[in-house]
């Protein structure tokens, strides 16, 4: 690791435009991208974390022969790979976390049960951090053809330009071939809903679904002009967030169990929280209900009012400051499926 990455890359034009000290940060949202003093480029998971703690997955990390260039130097994608057909590929979360381990073992350290395939960081040890609005704002600004883009998206949705963010290397300030585009829409659970069906609606013309390292994403589409977008969801009313105070003890690890979709108000969000009736756990009694926490972003908007879903994961006692309950915790896309 490079200790003196912060002087070789604290005048460079993008690092100084897009990125903010870290002083600056109010709340941490989910897929927000923060700079680590070593150079790895971070991303957010969730809306809750432990105090002076970051949890994340690390995404980019700076290598000599990196074919992507971020604040001037090559880095190289942790989370994706070049196939043999040329195409990316998604590398699977236990290979990812191997990966973390060897570059960065310490934030492998005392990890809550929620951040089983991601790191914890200190934030003391963070340089900075990328606000979503604030990038895709300087992008517009910088490029008329990303304004042009932004704005078709958003006149397409019936929402202001204003309420979209950004993530990804757009959002650190990589213009020149963005046509696949990672946007952060901001919101209140309605307001969002109103763009998640939308999208459901665009996708059921298969020319727009977007089959990507080797699945189908149930809310990436492409656009009218051929660009692919990525949806990631804020909260902008606070309150409304499940997960933003809580604790978690696992009760036991390793539990199976059928349940059908009763509610799906978060089902788009990461942790995407879902409500379970007819509840079946092999060798038990029938639960009339119980919470299903997907605590990983592979599979935003894919479980609706309805479906019947088996689930794998660990049985936990989740308790926030207004209530205490069981869920079954999935940390892993692999971990669920509909039958």
């Amino acid at each position: 690791m490079n200790t003196n990455f912060y002087e070789k890359i604290k005048n460079d034009t993008k690092f100084k435009n897009f990125v903010l000290p870290m002083e600056k940060l109010e709340l941490i949202r989910d897929a927000m991208l923060f700079i680590h003093k070593d150079g790895l480029i971070l991303f957010s998971e969730g809306y809750y974390h432990p105090a002076g703690k970051l949890i994340c997955n690390i995404v980019y990390v700076p290598d000599p022969e990196g074919k992507k260039e971020i604040f001037g130097r090559p880095y190289r994608s942790i989370i994706k790979k070049e196939g043999a057909d040329g195409e990316e590929e998604w590398i699977d979360y236990q290979d990812q976390l191997d990966r973390y381990r060897e570059l960065a073992p310490e934030a492998q350290q005392d990890k809550p049960p929620f951040a089983k395939y991601k790191c914890q960081f200190n934030r003391d040890d963070l340089i900075g951090f990328v606000d979503h609005r604030r990038s895709l704002r300087i992008a517009r600004e910088l490029s008329p053809a990303i304004d042009d883009s932004i704005r078709k998206v958003a006149r397409r949705l019936g929402i202001a330009p204003e309420s979209i963010g950004a993530t990804g290397s757009l959002a650190l300030g990589n213009l020149k071939t963005a046509h696949d585009f990672d946007l952060v829409f901001y919101g209140t659970v309605a307001d969002d809903w109103r763009i998640v069906n939308q999208i459901y609606e665009i996708v059921k013309d298969p020319r727009r679904r977007v089959f990507e390292m080797g699945m189908l994403w149930a809310i990436r589409f492409y656009d009218d002009w051929g660009n692919m977008i990525c949806p990631f969801f804020s909260y902008t009313d606070i309150p409304e967030i499940p997960l933003k105070e809580f604790e978690m003890e696992v009760e036991e690890e390793g539990v199976e169990l059928t349940g059908t979709i009763v509610d799906d108000r978060h089902t788009f969000y990461m942790p995407s929280v879902l409500k379970l009736a007819e509840v079946e756990f092999p060798g038990r009694p029938k639960v009339s209900e119980l919470t299903l926490i997907l605590y990983h972003g592979g599979l935003r908007g894919e479980y609706k009012i309805g479906d019947r879903v088996k689930a794998r994961g660990d049985l936990v006692r989740v308790t926030t400051p207004k209530e205490s309950y069981l869920a079954l915790l999935s940390t892993n896309l692999t971990e669920t499926e509909k039958i």
